[in-house]
């Protein structure tokens, strides 16, 4: 049996649970495997007092993960969404330039035809020239050397048959990135274990 080199993960805020779900649902189980993660934390902004407790439980929940990726998967794909009336659009977030090129180049992404932009893909961390982002994901799940973190943001805009074209648009990242994946381990071997500290 193949053992996909991708790992979806769903659920990290419970509002998206569902939408994950979606998205899960119509992938094929050799492009990834799926963590759903059934009680999440709220997407919603914390209060004031409730940030530090807020902050903690998030870089908990994340480096939760390590034992579960390192060694097995060569991507971690984090799906989250937000909302735009304008949508489906998507923002990929990811500090391997090589996997950016590849989602930036593939065909099968640009032509969707109802997406309402290009994705916006994104360098994460600040050693880079072009535009890039910051987060308040751990670095050692998003900079880690044993696998590749790819965060994958979909814009909804109301309404299920458009809610329908988000999915695709996600599937069709979700696939590239994952056929990429493969492509890294056949050449590369499989995933050994590393330090993020040397």
């Amino acid at each position: 049996m193949h053992t996909p080199a991708t790992l979806l993960l769903i659920g990290i805020h419970r509002e998206e649970l569902a939408f994950g779900r979606f998205v899960a649902d119509a992938l094929d189980a050799r492009d990834a495997a799926v963590l759903a993660i059934p009680e999440g934390l709220s997407g919603r902004r914390p209060r004031p007092d409730q940030c530090f407790q807020y902050a903690t439980l998030h870089r908990a929940l994340y480096l939760q993960l390590l034992p579960r990726l390192t060694g097995h998967y060569r991507l971690l794909i984090d799906l989250h969404t937000g909302s735009d009336d304008a949508g489906p659009c998507a923002d990929v977030f990811c500090a391997n330039a090589g996997l950016r090129g590849t989602l930036a180049a593939d065909a099968s992404i640009a032509s969707l035809p109802r997406a309402s932009r290009a994705p916006r893909i994104v360098s994460l961390g600040a050693d880079t020239a072009e535009p890039h982002a910051r987060t308040v994901i751990p670095p050692e799940i998003w900079n880690n050397p044993a696998f590749c973190y790819l965060g994958l943001e979909l814009y909804l805009p109301a309404g299920t048959e458009r809610c329908h074209d988000a999915r695709e648009l996600a599937c069709r990242l979700i696939r590239a990135a994952a056929r990429w994946a493969e492509t890294a381990g056949a050449a590369n071997g499989p995933p050994a274990p590393q330090s993020l500290f040397h």
